[in-house]
């Protein structure tokens, strides 16, 4: 299978020029180890039990047989391996020496932090379309996320965009190497759910031997019928029927499987009466839409459901650019107390530059979806640079209001065009 060039491909090789060591996260099965592959010029498995037992006995030894830059691939299996690296940095912090790959496991995390300040971390999210589609090799054109940041508008519609029950196929098929770019929806949500089960079986006893299997995957079906709402509002813990220490517990352990991240909430100086709560998305749709238990012909005529569904797919396009940029804290997500005021996703730039989104699963936008936008700019004053309406209709418009004419709808297409 032909490489599919990666949004994070140039921020793994400047870590690796930077640090001796580089540490590359992120869910079981999203591209980890082909992706390290690129940039190491030797490897080793240690899921190959041969493998394993030369590194258990001799770690340390066992790094001199390789060639350099050297990938240590499920590194969590010989959790001393991570000190024997130590030592052999300590002796010379040559950058770009390791590149470790693995999958989560809270046994091994604390053997990490010896590795603190001398290594950088660097997380691969599921594939974005713009991967799928092989954008990230074609140099001729910036990603949309950009533009945005620099408070230019979009300017032409893309040629193909599809409705909003095309976006959820998209957004079924995900963005894991083993379902996309060629799978059917069918056969990607027979492999999710092939994962998830895995997931109960293999990973969930690594978080305690007391783990319920059917609780938790009572308290992921919940999460993901959640996703783009606060996890600490109670409704994810009375949906599970769990007590909140449960809540507590399974909810952190979504956090370092990597199928959840959680956007903070937007906090400014200037404006009184904001959330603190963070927002949770799940990181893949493909993976989100399976954990509903939900079959994909009757999300389709839900439309709270699918709102989320949709919500969380351009998010996560827009998070994905923005992590690989090194922005991963421009991201965040606005609402005040009570409700009263809430945007879905608020970029702020270097200079202080406040983007503000709003995703809308309607294929038009309706004179309401700015109130908030216009609120925040107003407020924020010269800092606003632009306020966008995503949606899954085909036309861009600026809408002009008496608050702000830096306002536009916009497929959400436009986000990989």
């Amino acid at each position: 299978m032909q490489y599919i060039p990666r949004l994070v491909d140039d921020q793994i090789k400047r870590a690796g020029s930077v640090h001796p060591v580089v540490l590359v996260t992120g869910a079981r099965g999203v591209g980890k180890t082909t992706t390290a592959l690129r940039r190491s010029k030797s490897a080793a498995f240690l899921d190959d039990s041969a493998t394993r037992i030369v590194f258990q006995d001799n770690p340390g030894s066992a790094l001199t047989q390789y060639q350099e830059p050297l990938l240590v691939d499920e590194w969590q299996l010989v959790p001393e391996v991570v000190r024997a690296i130590k030592r052999t940095v300590d002796r010379n912090r040559r950058p770009g020496r390791f590149i470790l790959t693995g999958s989560p496991d809270p046994r091994s995390r604390s053997e990490f932090q010896v590795l603190t300040g001398r290594a950088g971390v660097v997380r691969l999210n599921p594939m974005t379309v713009r991967e799928l589609k092989g954008g990230v090799a074609d140099l001729r054109h910036a990603p949309m996320v950009v533009g945005l940041l620099s408070g230019v508008p979009p300017e032409a519609p893309p040629e193909h965009t599809p409705d909003v029950f095309g976006y959820l196929d998209m957004a079924a098929i995900g963005g894991f190497p083993e379902c996309a770019p060629e799978g059917s929806v069918a056969q990607a949500q027979g492999w999710y759910q092939d994962y998830l089960s895995v997931l109960l079986r293999r990973d969930l006893p690594l978080f305690g031997t007391r783990r319920s299997a059917s609780l938790f995957r009572r308290y992921l079906t919940s999460a993901a019928r959640h996703t783009a709402r606060s996890p600490e509002d109670g409704s994810l813990r009375n949906a599970a029927r769990v007590n909140p220490g449960t809540h507590r517990d399974y909810r952190h352990i979504l956090l370092d499987m990597d199928l959840t991240v959680e956007v903070p909430a937007f906090i400014d100086e200037g404006l009184s009466g904001l959330g603190k709560s963070p927002k949770m998305l799940f990181g893949d749709t493909g993976l989100l839409i399976a954990a509903m238990n939900v079959p994909l012909a009757r999300l389709k005529l839900n439309g709270d459901l699918y709102g989320r569904v949709i919500e969380t797919f351009a998010l996560n396009q827009i998070r994905a650019e923005l992590e690989a940029m090194g922005r991963r804290d421009a991201l965040s997500h606005l609402r005040t107390h009570g409700e009263v005021r809430e945007i879905d996703a608020v970029i702020e730039t270097e200079s202080g530059g406040i983007v503000a989104i709003e995703v809308k699963s309607a294929n038009r936008h309706r004179p309401g979806d700015i109130r908030h936008i216009e609120w925040l700019a107003e407020k924020v004053g010269d800092r606003f640079r632009l306020g966008l309406v995503l949606t899954t209709g085909t036309h861009i418009s600026n809408i002009r209001s008496e608050k702000s004419d830096r306002i536009w709808a916009a497929p959400i297409s436009i986000l990989w065009q």
